[in-house]
């Protein structure tokens, strides 16, 4: 096997300098910095590899030397000669002839020296693993463009949604990584789940002070006035991974898979209107959006320091989406409590797109355990967003309407995610 096919990615290198040893006690422990509350979504009202090196840990058997690009060893390798077995030299260079590329045992049977990412005793495959956890705190942008409360007189803007910005969500990142770094290849199994953003907007009382916005919500315009009310709005994010990686470099994984993604979000308006009776309306659009589908990245490690090196990610892929909105309008405008709904659902109702970049600083503890801070973004399109649904119901008779109930959906929406992450990482 030749040079390039010994030479792992430099994530991929490090994940060795453990050896087997588990270190599954310490390791879980981080598991608690990354778990929050997640508690249910609603809003009316809002209720509710990359395996990496340590560029400061020695080779498995000598003192080691921190090489330009990966941890070699002090002593040489002669090619002719067979490292006694346990021996774990790096070597560096093509592998003598007689061994073979997925394991350390040639055809004469003799035990020879490992490549630099075995594990002791040249184990078959050289298979290695690496468990990440973080936990993130993520901000989301707020929806699309779409007028929703004006004054009532004057038909001046008060509310709209692209000015609904949410509080901070978090959640914890799992990530588990299965090298082989004798044939260069690995796989990567990845969830996150970030819950919840809330954005809530009272409207001060005022009488007659407010009105639908045109076009209106479900059909009902702004004939009625009303003095007060709050709108809410509510979301969520999961998304599950399992990628393959193939080594195209020492500091560069290429990587293919398939991805879920879940959007979920919930969008509400209250208002109440006084006079000789109180009048109140009650506005709900809930959005779902489940994505299935491919993608591919690259891995990468940007640089380097004494003491810390800089990771990066990029994954971008385009996904089916199989959304379902339901509307629901509630009022007692007409004397009687009455309550009207639609739901309307494709598979898949668009192509929808997902694009992925992460930075993150990683800085080593010990040989096996790495403290790692960094960024990560995520961009959202052809999504289904509530407030972009409420002009396509037909939800009247709550007001005095007489139309039939009828519905649609639209995948027109785009959210960005962005979070800051922190967490560890532990190789065995």
């Amino acid at each position: 096997m030749v040079q390039g096919g010994i030479e792992m990615s430099v994530r991929m290198n490090a994940t060795r300098q453990a050896g087997c040893r588990p270190h599954v006690a310490a390791f879980a422990a981080g598991i608690a910095l990354s778990l929050a509350s997640l508690s249910p979504l609603g809003a009316a009202p809002f209720e509710e590899f990359e395996a990496s090196r340590s560029v400061l840990a020695r080779a498995t058997a000598g003192e080691g030397r921190i090489g330009s690009e990966r941890v070699v060893s002090d002593r040489a390798v002669s090619p002719t000669t067979p490292t006694p077995a346990g021996d774990q030299d790096a070597f560096v260079g093509d592998l003598p002839n007689g061994y073979h590329d997925d394991g350390c045992v040639g055809d004469s049977g003799l035990l020879g020296a490992c490549p630099p990412m075995c594990p002791p005793l040249c184990e078959p495959d050289c298979i290695a693993w690496v468990g990440r956890v973080d936990a993130l705190i993520a901000w989301r942008s707020a929806p699309p463009d779409r007028p929703l409360v004006e004054t009532g007189l004057s038909g001046v803007p008060v509310l709209n949604a692209n000015g609904m910005d949410s509080t901070a969500a978090a959640g914890p990142r799992f990530s588990i990584f299965r090298f082989n770094h004798a044939r260069g290849t690995g796989w990567e199994t990845s969830f996150f789940q970030l819950a919840n953003w809330r954005s809530e907007r009272p409207l001060a009382a005022q009488s007659n002070g407010y009105a639908l916005a045109p076009p209106g919500f479900y059909g009902n315009t702004n004939t009625f006035n009303f003095d007060t009310g709050v709108a809410n709005l509510g979301s969520r994010l999961k998304s599950l991974e399992v990628n393959r990686h193939w080594v195209l470099g020492e500091n560069l994984n290429f990587l293919a898979g398939f991805r879920w993604v879940e959007w979920e979000e919930s969008f509400s308006l209250t208002d109440e209107f006084v006079g000789t009776a109180t009048i109140q309306d009650f506005y709900r659009t809930d959005a779902m959006n489940s994505l299935y589908g491919g993608q591919i990245g690259l891995d990468a490690v940007l640089f380097t320091l004494p003491w810390m090196r800089v990771d990066s990610v990029v994954k971008a892929g385009v996904y089916g989406n199989n959304a379902v909105q339901t509307s629901l309008y509630q009022s007692d405008a007409t004397g009687g409590f009455l309550s009207q709904s639609v739901t309307v659902g494709e598979s898949p109702v668009s192509a929808a797109f997902l694009g992925e970049v992460g930075i993150t600083g990683v800085v080593p503890v010990t040989d096996w355990l790495d403290i790692r801070v960094g960024y990560s973004g995520w961009w959202l399109s052809g999504i289904v967003q509530p407030t972009q649904q409420l002009s396509g119901q037909v939800l009247t008779q709550p007001a005095g309407g007489i139309e039939p109930t009828s519905g649609t959906i639209t995948a027109n929406g785009g959210v960005l995610v962005q979070a800051v992450t922190l967490g560890l990482e532990g190789r065995w």
